[in-house]
């Protein structure tokens, strides 16, 4: 499976009986949040627009019309990237749950039915947290291009690439936490496949963006990202 088939499959399996629990709980959070994060950030959008204005010196006030068009994009990122981070945080020790019956049910090979709660939350709230120290010095740096009279130009660009990455960064470090693969470890075997990286990641970054459809992809991309480990990440376990 290239990265693009790997989603569509993680779309199959939420539906199968017996996964779909695991997703119910997340929906859920999903709403509340993007409600949330997408209300506020556009409800501020005129605010934010007049003080990037404000930074220009008066000769570039031409190029009005482009920075706003530029500040739309930054805020319509900036509301996906919180809406994501958040959504994970909260939901993390149910998308773990959903990754690790998913491995069991294409692999075959089954976890220990003892299931503690209380470490799933603790270690998924952790690695939560070691995503945000990676994600956050990289998303600063992009609003600075942003800013950046000239460089700008190229900021939907890095936008576009930069979420696709973190999109898988995301949804493959749930399994690849189950199996007890460190964060740096996962980011080296990405990088040894970053084409199809990019490619799972990518479309992930886009449907995220239809409404209603966006609900529900949190589950369906731990269920691709599932998908995309045991195709094309995993196999460096078994590699002496």
């Amino acid at each position: 499976m290239n990265g693009i088939d790997c989603f569509f499959e993680g779309f199959k399996l939420v539906r199968q009986p017996g996964l779909r629990q695991y997703v119910i709980v997340p929906v859920i959070i999903n709403t509340i949040v993007l409600s949330v994060v997408m209300s506020y950030g556009f409800s501020q959008y005129d605010a934010w627009l007049l003080a990037v204005k404000e930074l220009l010196p008066g000769w570039l006030s031409f190029i009005s019309t482009l920075i706003g068009f530029l500040a739309a994009i930054v805020i319509f990122a900036l509301s996906i990237y919180c809406f994501s981070i958040i959504a994970n945080i909260i939901s993390s020790p149910f998308n773990a749950l959903l990754s690790q019956k998913i491995e069991e049910r294409l692999t075959g090979i089954r976890e220990s039915t003892n299931v503690n709660l209380i470490v799933i939350l603790t270690r998924a709230i952790g690695r939560e947290i070691s995503k945000l120290t990676y994600f956050l010095p990289r998303l600063f740096g992009l609003i600075i291009l942003s800013l950046i009279p000239g460089l700008n130009a190229l900021a939907p660009f890095a936008w576009i690439l930069f979420g696709a990455w973190m999109m898988t960064v995301q949804y493959a470090d749930y399994a690849a936490d189950n199996n007890e693969i460190s964060f740096s470890e996962l980011r080296i075997r990405m990088n040894d496949n970053i084409f199809q990286s990019l490619l799972f990641g990518i479309i992930i970054y886009f449907v995220i963006a239809i409404p209603l459809l966006n609900l529900i992809l949190i589950p369906v991309a731990v269920a691709g990202g599932t998908v995309f480990w045991i195709e094309h990440l995993r196999q460096a376990i078994e590699t002496p």
